[in-house]
């Protein structure tokens, strides 16, 4: 049952890819859909199990490799971590495939699409389910294949090709780092199998570098600061992949290897305050992008950012249980916002830009329904999904003690409120204001049934699932996680965040309000911009920060010029000399010449050189080299046989 967990997208993806011009798109579908339905079926029943048995379990798959002190092997680890993360997985990715049966219906290379997904998800059922870094580093690699197949699916567009590329660089940066971390890990701790770590407590220099290393590792997967670049440009991709990507697959990738290796973390106060930062700034650059942007799907994709930025935060605090349970409450209703925000773009066209849309609450009530609903959770409105976890992290911020988680809570605050503001934008740009469409962009009103399905089901998820967890996940006294997490922080510290003030506890419901004012400020047209105060700051978070800039002209280019420079004087210049222009052209221009003077074709001038070369052999065998040897003795027999067969030769 456990292996089955994890084969069954493989397989589907493996059918669909190699037999769907037999099968298919319909076909393709129904050997997709059943390998993820029996996954997502297998995945709660192993959940239900790691609960009730409270103990891991461990599959032996056999040896990888052995070399020196490295000994790896294929190990599957079903621990409560790895099952809470199978089940966010499974249940958020075959919601995905009913969908995109309906959304690329009229797609002639749905089966491609069809494997290409499946074999996303199986790449990261396996990189949740590793009990060593080097075999989770195996699906960590895979996901990023998968990811640029299916961000440049539409590779006949060469914006897509360009965006997938970007995504696949941006995240070779930090592969690399976290390679690096895993030498780190074997050197300093003698293994990488992920089961060491739990005994790990001891707080040296080493365990600094480890948890910087795997940070650089997660920054790229997480798009956290400085490697965030490549994330609103996946929404290149069609809109099923932004969802699949942005929801609980890719993005979440660097928050549960943070969350798997959190004995180490626990070993380093300077990382986690770095990891505060990282958490805080990004959560707030984010936001701030995201209440300039037009496309609708790009909106959406800044703000999983900034929920990224939450967990991050969570993290950073101790508290890995919490950062998991908004991870689990965040698939669902950020799911539920790409959904519904691709049954707007598939209405009408394909136009993503929310200055083109407008009235579609009448045309499209279910798209309205979920969207509204989505962006409500997102914001913690009571009793949803997302106000059990985000609020928790907020009060959890309050109470921790120290200047930086102070400093963490008021940024966290500001972000509630630009949050309210650019998710109250979207809902009134796409749905109230005036319809701007052109004629043929006319939506097209109904959804299909395919598309219908995953909405109601993502919509429950948004308004129970927080509710049915919390208690689970970060309830007092729970043991849930067992040994796969530090059960921290203090709790001293667990008690003042559920006694915090009344006030505290209000402040990020007062946020929707302010940010419902920010929203019909920054709805398009934006006629503050006419100033030269106000359009100077809207065109530098338009431009995103520069970072685009910083990485294109302060990085990309002086790489590629070191490289032209390399090129110039080594390949073309030292490699050169020493090899076709230098030695080699002096071989060909000058020995060989003489030796191919010496092939005359004439059989007498082969027969004179053997004679000379015999010659040379037998005087070489009768006169020894002086001074090799001491005491040198000479058989004159032997001198005498061999002087008379030269002169016979002669």
């Amino acid at each position: 049952m456990y292996l089955n967990a994890v084969l069954a997208p493989f397989l589907g993806s493996a059918l669909a890819g190699l037999m769907g011009r037999w099968l298919g798109a319909r076909g393709s579908g129904c050997v997709t859909i059943l390998g993820m339905g029996t996954s997502t079926l297998l995945s709660y029943v192993i959940f239900y199990e790691i609960r009730s048995m409270g103990s891991a379990v461990v599959l032996s798959l056999g040896s990888w490799f052995g070399a020196h002190t490295v000994t790896v092997e294929w190990l599957l680890c079903f621990d409560p971590l790895s099952a809470a993360m199978m089940v966010t997985v499974c249940t958020v990715s075959f919601c995905v495939h009913i969908y995109s049966l309906g959304y690329m219906q009229n797609d002639p290379h749905l089966p491609r699409f069809l494997s290409y997904l499946s074999l996303f998800t199986g790449s990261m059922l396996l990189l949740v389910t590793a009990n060593d870094l080097l075999t989770l580093m195996v699906g960590w690699e895979m996901i990023g294949v998968c990811s640029y197949l299916l961000i440049g699916f539409w590779f006949h567009r060469l914006s897509r090709t360009k965006r997938a590329q970007k995504a696949m660089l941006v995240n070779r940066v930090s592969d690399t780092v976290l390679l690096f971390g895993l030498f780190l890990c074997w050197w300093y701790l003698g293994s990488t199998d992920t089961s060491l770590l739990t005994a790990t407590s001891t707080s040296a220099y080493y365990a600094d570098w480890i948890c910087f290393a795997l940070l650089g590792g997660a920054l790229g997967k997480s798009a956290q600061v400085g490697l965030h670049v490549w994330l609103a440009d996946a929404m290149e991709g069609p809109t099923p992949v932004s969802a699949l990507i942005h929801a609980a697959t890719l993005v979440t990738a660097g928050i549960f290897l943070i969350a798997r290796t959190n004995r180490i973390w626990e070993c380093s106060v300077y990382a986690r305050t770095v990891l505060l930062w990282v958490g805080a700034v990004t959560s707030l650059m984010r936001r701030t992008m995201g209440l300039v942007q037009n496309d609708v799907k790009r909106v959406i994709a800044y703000s999983t950012c900034s929920q990224l930025g939450y967990m991050v935060v969570a993290l950073s605090l101790s508290h890995y249980g919490l950062a998991m349970y908004h991870l689990m409450t965040h698939a669902c209703f950020k799911r539920l916002l790409f959904l519904g925000a691709g049954v707007v773009i598939h209405a009408c066209a394909d136009v993503q830009d929310m200055r083109r849309s407008g009235g579609a609450h009448a045309s499209l009530p279910l798209a309205w329904t979920c969207l509204l609903l989505g962006s409500l959770s997102l914001l913690g409105w009571p009793f949803l999904a997302g106000y059990y976890s985000k609020d928790a992290i907020l009060e959890l911020s309050w109470a921790t003690p120290g200047s930086a988680a102070a400093l963490g809570h008021l940024i966290l605050m500001t972000v509630a409120c630009l949050t309210s503001a650019y998710s109250f934008r979207v809902l009134i740009a796409v749905f109230y204001a005036p319809n701007n469409a052109r004629k043929s962009e006319v939506r097209t009103p109904g959804v299909p049934l395919t598309m219908a399905v995953p909405l109601c089901i993502l919509a429950l998820g948004s308004i129970f699932r927080g509710y049915l967890l919390s208690d689970a996940l970060i309830g007092w006294g729970t043991d849930f996680w067992a040994n796969s997490i530090v059960r921290s922080p203090a709790t001293t510290q667990a008690v003042r965040s559920h006694m915090i003030p009344v006030w505290i506890s209000a402040l990020p419901l007062a946020t929707v309000g302010a940010g419902l004012l920010l929203a019909y400020v920054f709805v398009w047209p934006l006629p503050y911009c006419a100033e030269s105060y106000w359009k100077k700051p809207y065109l530098f978070l338009q431009a995103r920060w520069g970072f685009d800039l910083v990485w294109n002209q302060q990085i990309s280019m002086k790489v590629l010029g070191a490289g032209s420079a390399s090129w110039a004087s080594l390949d073309k210049g030292i490699l050169e000399l020493l090899g076709p222009s230098g030695i080699s052209q002096k071989v060909r221009g000058t020995l060989l010449p003489s030796v191919q003077k010496m092939q005359t074709g004439a059989v007498h001038d082969y027969a004179l050189l053997l004679q000379i070369l015999v010659v040379v052999g037998l005087l070489l065998l009768s006169y020894p080299v002086a001074g090799l040897t001491e005491n040198l003795l000479v058989d004159y027999k032997t001198l005498t046989l061999r002087v008379l067969l030269i002169s016979i030769c002669l």
